[in-house]
């Protein structure tokens, strides 16, 4: 079948996970295979009320018949894996490419006192540090853990395979508008690009392996640090609205747009060539779409907003989601 590659048009927090999971329950894919950065942004899931949170792992373990594995590009921390299989049963069917750089103990201490870590707010998870110094030729790699070598794979090799007959799921992370050498917002930008191309890269996957490219477009964009941030709400209206978030690593609170940025959206699509879209938080956007399971439920406002989106960019919106629940998302497709 191919790859399917979930791609934040924004500054995150879209549901990256949410439909990592769904996707991989609909077409039972082989594998899903978590790209971007590293531990600096997690993601969750709600099933019958109940959070479950990563920060590693790709939430396509949900369905049971999918195996899930770290990109080779992807910093990772051998504490928080261990833990995140450890916590969700995971053992057998979660792994890590043995190339992948690691993150140490000291370069999380190092983000939490260097000055430009704390300018930038950043969540201190030793990413950015542990990256640094992978470039550098000064990190270990994956296989070079002891704790790690039951969960070694050659993911390249496995991911390149599968994508010819069978699905994979591939996870990014963060959003386009926080990548590092292609949004305007240096230095508030994480430690690479969040992009299809680069989480391609991530997880050195052929592109012509590709199926699909969905891009996720949160109806009221969430930022979780500083910088430019359109239509920003105040704190104040946030809350009185009842549209409070909180960052899963930080807990801090989100700041948010009161609408979406047709040129912030237009770039993403340049950029990122989605094949379909995800618009997302559909229910704070609209609350009368709250548990939307079926098209004759779609409010008049979100058609509207339907129609905007595929008026300008001829790209089709083919999944809504509608509400916390993992089963809260209404598939445009079928």
């Amino acid at each position: 079948m191919g790859a399917i590659v979930i791609v934040d048009a924004f500054w995150g927090d879209a549901g990256k996970g949410k439909f990592c999971a769904y996707f991989a329950t609909k077409y039972n894919a082989k594998y899903a295979v978590r790209a971007g950065t590293g531990t600096n942004s997690g993601h969750s899931i709600y099933v019958n009320g109940n959070r479950i949170a990563c920060r590693m792992l790709p939430l396509g373990w949900m369905n049971q018949e999918t195996v899930v594995f770290i990109g080779s590009g992807v910093a990772i921390n051998p504490t928080v894996f261990l833990e995140e299989v450890r916590n969700n049963h995971l053992e057998g069917r979660a792994f890590v490419d043995l190339r992948c750089p690691v993150i140490e103990n000291w370069h999380i201490d190092y983000e939490k006192v260097h000055d430009q870590m704390i300018a930038i707010d950043s969540t201190d998870s030793g990413t950015g540090k542990a990256r640094a110094d992978f470039v550098m030729r000064q990190g270990r790699q994956a296989k070079d853990v002891p704790e790690l070598q039951n969960y070694l794979i050659d993911g390249i090799s496995e991911i390149n395979n599968a994508a010819i007959k069978d699905c994979v799921v591939i996870e990014g992370s963060q959003g386009t508008h926080l990548s590092l050498y292609a949004s305007n917002r240096y230095p508030y930008v994480t430690s690479d690009n969040c992009t299809t191309a680069a989480f391609l890269d991530d997880v050195s996957l052929n592109w012509q392996l590709i199926d699909k490219v969905v891009l996720l477009v949160k109806c009221l964009p969430t930022c979780a640090g500083p910088g430019h941030l359109p239509f920003e709400m105040s704190k104040d209206e946030i809350i009185k609205h009842g549209l409070e978030e909180y960052g899963v690593n930080t807990g801090r609170f989100k700041r948010r747009s009161s609408s979406i940025d047709f040129n912030y959206l237009d770039y993403s699509i340049r950029i990122n060539g989605p094949t379909e879209i995800a618009l997302t938080y559909c229910d704070q956007y609209d609350v009368n779409m709250t548990g939307c399971k079926s098209r004759n439920t779609i409010t008049n406002k979100l058609y509207q907003l339907i129609d905007e989106i595929e008026g300008q960019f001829n790209i089709p919106i083919t999944y809504l989601e509608t509400g916390k629940d993992h089963n809260d998302i209404l598939d445009l497709s079928m």
